[in-house]
C-alpha cells in the first residue's frame, strides 16, 4: 500500500510540475499582434507596389474597437496574394479581439467613416475619407 501511495503521489507530483502557466501576458500578445500586422503588410505589397492606378489598389478592415465601431483600414495592391491576406487579417482581427476582451483594453468609440476610394500620391497608395 505504501508503494502505491508513493507511486501515485510521484505521478501527481509529475504532472503538477509539468503543468506550467502557458497564458500570455498582455505584452507578449501585443508583440504577436505587431509582427501579425507587419506580416500583413509585406503581404499587402503596400511598401513595395508602385502606385501608377488607383484601380490597382483596394482596402480592407483590418481592426474595430471594443464597442463595434470601425477603426483602421489596410491598404492592398490587387497583385498581393487576396486570400493569404484575408486569411491574415482574420486571424489578426481574432488576436486583437481576444486581446481586448482579455485585458480590458480601452478603445476609442468615436465612429469612422470608411475611405471612398484609393488614390496615388508620389508612387504610393493613399485612402481617401
Amino acid at each position: 500500500m505504501k508503494k502505491l501511495s508513493f507511486i501515485l503521489f510521484s505521478v501527481s507530483l509529475i504532472f503538477a510540475s509539468c503543468s506550467s502557466n502557458d497564458e500570455e501576458s498582455a505584452e507578449e500578445t501585443s508583440k504577436r499582434l505587431d509582427k501579425m500586422y507587419t506580416e500583413i503588410i509585406a503581404i499587402s505589397l503596400v511598401n513595395t507596389e508602385t502606385c501608377t492606378n488607383p484601380d490597382e489598389w483596394g482596402y480592407e478592415l483590418i481592426s474595430s474597437s471594443a464597442c463595434g465601431t470601425n477603426r483602421g483600414y489596410i491598404l492592398y495592391s490587387k497583385k498581393a496574394d487576396k486570400i493569404k491576406l484575408d486569411a491574415k487579417i482574420k486571424e489578426y482581427q481574432k488576436l486583437r479581439s481576444e486581446y481586448v476582451i482579455k485585458w480590458n483594453v480601452l478603445s476609442d468609440c468615436a465612429p469612422t467613416n470608411p475611405p471612398n476610394s484609393v488614390k496615388c500620391v508620389d508612387g504610393k497608395a493613399s485612402l481617401v475619407f
